[in-house]
C-alpha cells in the first residue's frame, strides 16, 4: 500500500519481526527465496484501499515451501487499470500494434528462456568470424569478440523483456530447480503485460536432462527419416540443386555404421535419464508410473495446469517455445485443447515436430495418445522454421509452418555452410565427432546450426522485415501440411530399423536423387505422394503416373545410381560420446 506514513510503518513492523523470530531462537528463519510474481488485476481490494486513502501497489505472499526446505515470497505488482497507461514504475510495458510485434516479443522471450549465453566452441566459430560471417556483421573478427558479441545480446533482451512485463519462473509448484545446466526437469517463463496477457514460454535444449529426454523423442525418426527429410529440405523447401558433391558426401567417409551406434547410444544415455527422472518424480509428488512411460511430459502437463489455473477471467493465454521447447509447447496446447476443448495461441521457432513420437516414444513402451491427438492438424499452433535448419525439420510439425530465409538463400551463408553436411546422413551427423577422423564433420555442423537453428541468429533473422512480414507471414509463406493417418509409414515404427531407400521419400524432386536399398532408382507417383524403387513400380498401381529424374524438376538427374557400400568398423567408445541434440 502506499501513503504517506506507510513506507515508515512497513520498515518499523519488518524490524519488529526480525527482532522477535531473532529473540526466541527456536525457530530460525529457513532460507528465504524470493521472485517478481506475474502481475495481479485485483479492482475489489483496489477499490477498497481507495476508500481508506491507501492506493494498492502489490500483493506479497510468504509461505513455507511444501518440500519444508525454504520460505517462498513472491511479489506480484498489482494493475492499476487504464489510467497507469502504457508504463509501470518507470518501465515501457509491451504496446506492439502487429502480429509481426508480438512474434518478435516472443522471439525475445525464447532467447532469456536459456538463463545465460550459450555460445559455440572456439573451434566452430573461429573459421566463421574470420572469415567475415558473424551474426553480428563482418566487423567481427575474433572468436573473443564474438562471445562478447552475444553476451551483450543476451543481456540486452533480457533488460528489454524485463521492460515490457514481468518474468518469473514457471515451475508448476514443483519446486524444482531446472536452470542450471547440469539440471533435470522442465524449465519455463512466465511473461504478463496488460496488451498480451499470460505467456508461457519453454525453454530449448541446454541442460543435461534436455538433451537426454529428447532422445527418447527423435532418435527413431533420426535413424529412419532423417535422411529422407534433409534430402527434402534441400531440394525442395529450400529450392536448391542437389549437387554431385551431395550426392558422394555420405560415402567420403568410412563410418561405424551410425544408425545403430547412434540408436545404441541413445538407449544408453536414456537409461540413465530414466532413473534420474523416476528419482525426481518421487521427490516431486508426481505419477512415477507414468513418468516411467513419457519421461518430461508429466513435469510438462504440470507447469501448463499450474499457469491455466492461475489466469484471471479472460485473461489470454499463449505458450511458446524454441528447438525441443517448442515441440512442448505445442503438446501443452494439444493438450489443453483435448483435455478441455481450449484452442490457445501457440508459436514455436525451430521445433522439434510432434506428430509421430507423440504416438510412440523410443526406448519405453508409453506415449502421449491419452493427453494429445497427432491425427490432426492444430491450426493454433504455428511454427516458424529456417528451410536449412536440421533440428527443426525433425518430425512433422502439427500445426502451421512458416518458412523465413528464402530470401537470397542460394547466396546466403546459411546454404554456404550447410551445404558441408546435407549430403550426410542423418545418423553420421548425430555422431560425427565421435569416430576418429569425424572431428571436421562435427564442426561443419555446428556452423550450420550456428546459422540456421541458434536462438540468437534466429532472433536476428526474425527481426528483418524482409524475411518477418507485418501480418507474420514470412517470406517462404506460410502453410498446413496434411494431418498423417494412424498406421502411415510417414511415421517410423520401430527405431532400430535402419534401411533409409525409395519408401522414406517425401517429395518428387527428393525421390529423383535418392536410390532403394539395393542400389535402384526411384520413381515417384504425384496422385498418391509415394516414392517407390524401380523393382517395384511396373507392377504397383498409382493414381496417376510413375516418374523419375528431370519429370520431377531437379536440377540434377540420378537416374541410373549405383549402389555403394562402405566398411563398417565397430568402435565402441563412441557409446559415451555422443553429440548432443540441440
Amino acid at each position: 500500500l502506499s501513503h504517506p506514513m506507510s513506507a515508515m510503518a512497513a520498515r518499523l513492523l519488518f524490524v519488529l519481526a526480525v527482532a522477535v523470530a531473532r529473540a526466541s531462537g527456536q525457530h530460525p528463519f529457513p532460507p528465504l527465496r524470493s521472485e517478481e510474481g506475474r502481475r495481479l488485476a485485483a479492482p475489489a481490494l483496489q477499490s477498497a484501499a481507495s476508500a481508506l486513502g491507501f492506493k494498492l501497489e502489490a500483493v506479497h505472499t510468504l509461505g513455507l515451501h511444501e518440500t519444508g526446505s525454504w520460505v517462498a515470497h513472491s511479489r506480484r505488482l498489482v494493475e492499476q487499470g487504464a489510467a497507469s497507461g502504457p508504463t509501470d514504475g518507470g518501465r515501457r510495458l509491451y504496446s506492439g500494434t502487429t502480429r509481426r510485434d508480438f512474434v518478435r516479443l516472443l522471439m525475445q522471450l525464447n532467447v532469456v528462456a536459456y538463463t545465460i549465453s550459450d555460445p559455440y566452441l572456439e573451434d566452430v566459430l573461429k573459421p566463421v568470424v574470420e572469415a567475415g560471417d558473424s551474426m553480428y556483421g563482418p566487423s567481427v573478427k575474433t572468436y573473443a569478440e564474438e562471445v562478447a558479441k552475444e553476451a551483450a545480446d543476451f543481456a540486452a533482451q533480457w533488460a528489454e523483456v524485463r521492460n515490457e512485463g514481468n518474468v518469473t519462473v514457471a515451475e508448476g509448484r514443483l519446486g524444482l530447480d531446472s536452470a542450471a545446466l547440469d539440471s533435470v526437469g522442465v524449465h519455463a517463463l512466465e511473461f504478463s503485460a496488460p496488451a498480451v496477457g499470460r505467456l508461457l514460454v519453454f525453454r530449448g535444449s541446454f541442460s543435461s536432462g534436455d538433451f537426454d529426454n529428447i532422445k527418447a523423442w527423435i532418435s527413431g525418426f533420426i535413424v529412419k527419416k532423417g535422411t529422407a527429410m534433409l534430402k527434402n529440405q534441400w531440394v525442395t523447401v529450400g529450392g536448391l540443386p542437389w549437387t554431385e558433391k551431395l550426392q558422394g558426401q555420405k560415402n567420403s567417409i568410412t563410418l561405424v555404421p551410425s544408425e545403430s551406434v547412434f540408436s545404441t547410444g541413445s538407449w544408453w544415455y536414456y537409461s540413465s535419464f530414466h532413473t534420474q527422472i523416476l528419482d525426481l518424480a518421487k521427490k516431486s509428488g508426481m505419477d512415477a508410473a507414468k513418468v516411467a512411460e513419457t519421461g518430461y511430459w508429466e513435469f510438462t502437463k504440470a507447469v501448463t495446469e499450474s499457469v491455466r489455473t492461475s489466469l484471471a477471467a479472460g485473461e489470454k493465454l499463449t505458450m511458446s517455445g524454441h528447438s525441443q521447447g517448442g515441440a512442448r509447447a505445442a503438446l501443452a496446447s494439444m493438450y489443453l485443447e483435448k483435455k478441455y476443448n481450449e484452442k490457445h495461441d501457440t508459436v514455436t521457432f525451430a521445433a522439434v515436430g510432434g506428430l509421430c513420437f507423440s504416438r510412440d516414444l523410443d526406448y519405453t513402451s508409453g506415449n502421449m495418445l491419452a493427453d494429445v491427438d497427432p491425427y490432426t492438424m492444430h491450426d493454433q499452433v504455428t511454427e516458424y522454421v529456417h528451410p536449412l535448419d536440421v533440428y527443426g525439420h525433425f518430425d512433422y510439425d502439427v500445426g502451421k509452418v512458416c518458412s523465413y530465409g528464402t530470401t537470397g538463400l542460394a547466396e546466403s551463408k546459411a546454404r554456404q555452410y550447410c551445404e558441408e553436411v546435407f549430403g550426410y546422413t542423418a545418423a553420421q551427423l548425430m555422431v560425427a565427432g565421435t569416430v576418429p577422423g569425424t572431428s571436421d564433420l562435427a564442426n561443419a555442423f555446428a556452423r550450420c546450426r550456428y546459422n540456421t537453428h541458434a536462438v540468437l541468429e534466429m532472433s536476428a533473422r526474425l527481426m528483418n522485415d524482409t524475411f518477418l512480414l507485418e501480418d507474420g507471414t514470412t517470406d517462404g509463406g506460410c502453410s498446413t501440411k496434411s494431418a498423417i493417418p494412424k498406421g502411415d509409414a510417414k511415421c517410423p515404427s520401430e527405431v532400430w530399423n535402419t534401411a533409409d531407400g525409395c519408401d522414406d521419400e517425401l517429395s518428387c524432386k527428393s525421390c529423383a536423387i535418392s536410390t532403394s536399398t539395393a542400389g535402384l532408382a526411384c520413381e515417384w507417383c504425384a496422385g498418391d505422394g509415394v516414392c517407390r524403387s524401380i523393382a517395384t513400380t511396373w507392377y504397383k498401381s498409382c493414381n496417376t503416373s510413375w516418374v523419375k529424374g528431370s519429370q520431377c524438376g531437379g536440377e540434377v538427374d540420378f537416374a541410373s545410381p549405383v549402389a555403394h557400400f562402405s566398411v563398417a568398423i565397430i568402435v565402441c567408445s563412441v557409446l559415451s560420446m555422443l553429440p548432443h541434440l540441440y
